[in-house]
């Protein structure tokens, strides 16, 4: 059955849910739940009942079908709960569209914005709310009866033509890591030209955790430590890349500065020099990479700066919130 049923749930979500200080990873997290009888709406979970599978889903795009739902193993009577966080690009009403069979719900900031409940074919609803700016609580419950199983979550606003809801803007809370990278400095030999090479058993001389890479030239001692000229940085943790992509990362230091993803050289900005800038391309896939950036300083001047860029990212320093260690 195709035919198409629309209602217009008109609310209004006027404050933004600000995600500050959890970690985000790219997709959100579904828990896919086998239930015992028939359904016939959305049922109540038992206490302690465990997901029969858990995973994270780049987008909820999955067409009508008899066979079993995509990438599992369930048919008939079962549930999905996804939950994570949508970033909305912009200020404005948005309209939201769930199509499935059978039955599903949308909850923006704990606020439901589409009801599309009960036992039916592949059909569609949807709801309007007036979204800030930013990111934003997201819930999405679905269930299938029998026969047929198919849930697509799409959008459209001012200016943005109706599409599915894209992988770039749906994110989870990922566990673990502290934010910021570990810093460890060295003092170097008077006279040092280059990156040195330490025996794996020495101890730094001051270890601490730097949130970015975004230290000015300065005559003076580096900021927050008693390092001026001959010492070396590593730092090392995992940077979080929000959307797969093409991506150009820059280090400007005085002096040298080399820059690692994944054990792999992307910036080579070796020798000692004046504050300049050295650039590296490189493909990346959406999640946590391991990063190592090492920086040394002969004297005078020193400064190190970290910044990226890609096709949906203009040129800025790495920020805070998508480094780790």
């Amino acid at each position: 059955m195709n035919l198409k049923q629309t209602f217009l749930l008109v609310a209004t979500l006027t404050t933004v849910t600000v995600i500050a200080g959890d970690r985000l990873q790219p997709g959100v997290v579904g828990r896919y739940y086998q239930m015992p009888g028939s359904l016939d709406d959305f049922p109540s979970l038992p206490a302690g009942q465990k997901p029969s599978v858990e995973r994270v889903d780049k987008e909820v795009n999955f067409a009508s079908t008899l066979e079993a739902f995509p990438g599992t193993k369930l048919v008939d009577n079962f549930y999905v709960n996804w939950t994570g966080v949508i970033r909305i690009p912009k200020d404005g009403k948005y309209t939201f569209f769930l199509e499935s069979d059978d039955g599903s719900r949308l909850s923006i900031d704990g606020k439901e914005v589409v009801d599309h409940s009960g036992t039916h074919d592949m059909t569609e609803m949807s709801g309007r709310v007036e979204l800030k700016a930013g990111d934003h609580e997201l819930k999405l419950e679905f269930f299938d009866a029998e026969e047929e199983a198919g849930c697509i979550l799409s959008w459209e606003t001012a200016g943005q033509a109706k599409a599915v809801v894209p992988a770039s803007v749906l994110f989870h809370k990922a566990a673990g890591g502290e934010p910021g990278l570990l810093a460890e400095y060295y003092r170097t030999e008077e006279g040092t030209e280059d990156f040195p090479d330490f025996p794996a058993s020495k101890a730094p001389d001051l270890k601490r955790v730097d949130k970015t890479i975004n230290f000015e030239s300065t005559q003076d001692n580096w900021p927050g430590t008693e390092f001026k000229d001959f010492f070396f940085i590593r730092w090392t943790g995992t940077i979080c890349i929000p959307t797969d992509g093409q991506y150009t990362l820059f280090l400007d230091s005085d002096d040298g500065s080399r820059l690692f993803i994944d054990g792999k050289q992307v910036v080579d900005n070796g020798g000692a020099h004046g504050m300049e800038e050295v650039a590296g391309n490189i493909e990346l896939t959406a999640g946590d990479h391991a990063l190592k950036v090492e920086f040394f300083e002969k004297d005078i001047d020193a400064g190190c700066k970290f910044s990226w860029r890609s096709d949906k990212l203009a040129k800025q320093i790495v920020p805070a919130e998508v480094l780790f260690h």
